[in-house]
């Protein structure tokens, strides 16, 4: 193999794949990458025991072919690097590969690449479109809800996957398969909860074909995968098959082993009716929680939020580091309401909400609130109240 890339780019790929290298694990050559040339591309492939990957870029390959190299010393050396293009180079009678500039030359051992698994990255006949900025965000509002302890009864340690159309599902359309779907006809819901509170966040900006009431758990360690190699704006194609789903974008693919189990039936964690609908600033409530939480510990982590005729109170009453109260405006018509709720619950979402105006729902102080974005329904936090 002789190949002149980019350096930038090649060092990008390579960083993008850091997080997948085994560091330590019983898998051969898990802390390994291949390096293969695919006509005017170099094609580098990495794995774990759960994911595998492939990033692309343009290449101008002088003679093709293949081989395998420690995943982290080959970004380190491309990276001390300084010249825009770098070369490539296999020496047919050693197995010492060579990676220089005009500059420098480092001479590394390559390993065997028969001991580097065979990946099929081509992607299922049932996939669809997402965009990769509308499923970070997704990610964003639902991950922090993941349980971090297991449950005999439930797979509480991923993300909830749910596709179903927006008028319901019919038993017919249940038992089709490869149904087509176009934009603003189905949701795609990803959902959390770790038995405390369950986040909700959804779109209906999908399109493709799958099979309808499809129901995945995603990985905690998956999801920040797809957070770390895609991009902004960036058009991905989602399929799944067997207890996989694979990620393509733009140069890159990611295929990743999903979670086995059952997942609760988180509707019944939120009430159908709410007595007060409450209309407030992110930002004003966000900030005052902040506040908050300075006199919060991890293991007193209460607040309290007081509804009156006169708005509503905030506080925080901590006996080891001591009290503090914001009052802010609120149009609250009922009897008073005093519900405390774990700080790190609100903060979680309000952080990760786009909208300037939420929605507080709330019953009393023994049902769980939701909280909502205002223009984004769809993205949604009940939690449970603490008494």
């Amino acid at each position: 193999m002789e190949i002149i890339a980019n350096r930038n780019q090649l060092s990008s790929c390579l960083q993008k794949i850091q997080s997948i290298l085994e560091k330590s694990s019983s898998l051969n050559n898990s802390e390994n990458i291949l390096l293969q040339t695919n006509e005017n591309e170099l094609q580098i492939i990495a794995f774990d025991q759960n994911c595998s990957a492939r990033g692309s870029i343009s290449a101008e390959i002088k003679k093709s072919g293949t081989i395998s190299l420690n995943g982290r010393k080959i970004y380190d050396l491309v990276r001390s690097l300084s010249d825009e293009k770098i070369i490539i180079l296999q020496n047919s009678e050693t197995s010492l590969i060579s990676i220089e500039d005009s500059k420098s030359s480092f001479k590394i051992l390559s390993a065997d690449i028969e001991e580097f698994p065979e990946i099929d990255f081509k992607i299922p006949e049932l996939s669809m479109t997402i965009e990769s900025d509308n499923l970070i965000q997704l990610i964003d509002l639902t991950i922090f809800s993941i349980a971090k302890i297991s449950d005999p009864r439930y797979n509480l340690q991923g993300v909830f996957l749910e596709i179903d159309p927006l008028n319901g599902l019919s038993e017919e359309d249940s038992l089709s398969q490869g149904n087509e779907i176009n934009l603003g006809s189905h949701l795609f819901s990803l959902i959390a909860t770790d038995g405390h509170r369950v986040a909700v966040a959804r779109t209906d900006q999908i399109a493709g074909r799958i099979n309808l009431g499809e129901r995945k758990i995603f990985s905690r360690k998956s999801l920040l995968e797809i957070k770390s190699v895609f991009g902004l704006s960036e058009t991905l194609k989602l399929g799944f098959e067997n207890n996989e789903v694979v990620v393509r974008g733009e140069g890159f693919v990611l295929i990743l082993r999903m979670l086995q189990g059952d997942f609760p039936d988180y509707r019944k964690m939120i009430p159908e009716h709410f007595i007060h609908h409450l209309v407030m600033d992110r930002n004003s409530l966000l900030s005052t929680v902040r506040q908050m939480n300075l006199l919060a510990q991890e293991h007193y982590r209460g607040v309290f939020m007081e509804f009156s005729v006169d708005g509503l109170k905030i506080s925080i009453d901590n006996p080891e580091m001591g009290h503090g109260h914001t009052d802010l405006p609120l149009d609250y018509q009922g009897d008073p309401i005093l519900i405390g709720f774990n700080i790190n619950y609100l903060l979680d979402f309000l952080q990760a909400v786009p909208d300037e105006k939420i929605v507080l729902q709330i019953n009393d102080k023994t049902q769980p609130c939701v909280i909502r974005g205002e223009k984004h329904e769809d993205f949604m936090c009940g939690i449970m109240p603490i008494s």
